[in-house]
């Protein structure tokens, strides 16, 4: 397993207590006591509210590192608070868009997606944050992740999104429709469907409520699909946050976001 002995983890949500039980040589969970427990800690910050100032407080404190879990909005104060990046690693745990099921949804692909579709659809409380990773699914599956797609249309309307974005390097974009539905009710988590159309087909179904998330490659050869992942979207978290502090590696993930809800603004507001 992964990561430093005993990393001590501030936090107050149960899904992660609950993770942190379930890595008991990495995690050391504890209760927020003050700036004394969380220098050296792993801080994670929950994504409601101004989870922005959460992840500086954390780095003025001395964390180690910080997640943030699930932001539902990424306003215009986050992105001027967050234009210097905290130097720390900043994981950001986004369930619709999990690096392990990025990572299979990209293998077995030879060559880039001649086509992207995308359709999702959340109620209006997390719908954002669902638009914000259907976009970040087009980034990453055009191979340039750090490269935001390019908005040719959109509309926007009360009731969802349309949008024909080109994702990937100029010169070589790939073409993304994107058609994104606000549900009526109060339903938890979002539904997001990625087709990816080339040599390879690649289908990305993520359902939260279902707890589904299921990657199918299908080539001239046949199909496959891509063994179901069920680790916990916040253990996988703590198990990156922890490779991060254990390999002083780069963390991207912050970045990606804010790219992603630049795309988002722009949809919106098109």
């Amino acid at each position: 397993m992964s990561g430093p002995r005993g990393l001590r983890i501030v936090t107050e949500l149960p899904a992660y207590h609950a993770a942190a039980a379930q890595l008991p040589v990495t995690a050391v969970p504890l209760d927020p006591a003050g700036s004394a427990q969380v220098r050296g800690a792993l801080v994670v910050v929950p994504g409601v509210g101004p989870w922005w100032r959460g992840i500086l407080a954390a780095r003025d404190a001395g964390a180690a590192a910080a997640i943030v879990a699930d932001p539902v909005t990424v306003p215009p104060e986050a992105v001027d608070a967050l234009d210097m990046p905290p130097d720390i690693p900043v994981i950001v745990e986004r369930p619709r868009l999990r690096p392990d099921v990025a990572a299979d949804a990209l293998s077995g692909r030879e060559d880039g997606p001649t086509l992207i579709s995308i359709e999702a659809a959340a109620a209006s409380a997390g719908f954002e944050a669902v638009l914000r990773d259907a976009v970040g699914w087009a980034r990453t599956l055009a191979g340039a992740p750090d490269v935001p797609p390019a908005l040719r249309s959109a509309a926007a309307t009360p009731h969802g999104r349309m949008a024909l974005l080109d994702a990937g390097l100029p010169g070589g974009a790939v073409p993304v429709s994107v058609l994104a539905a606000v549900l009526q009710g109060k339903r938890c988590g979002g539904l997001v469907r990625v087709l990816a159309l080339g040599t390879v087909r690649t289908e990305v179904t993520i359902d939260q409520p279902a707890g589904l998330a299921r990657v199918q490659r299908s080539t001239a050869d046949g199909g496959l699909v891509a063994p179901a992942r069920f680790e916990a979207s916040a253990r996988l978290a703590l198990r990156r946050a922890a490779a991060a502090c254990a390999d002083s590696r780069e963390v991207s993930d912050l970045r990606e976001l804010l790219l992603d809800a630049a795309v988002v603004s722009a949809m919106s507001s098109a």
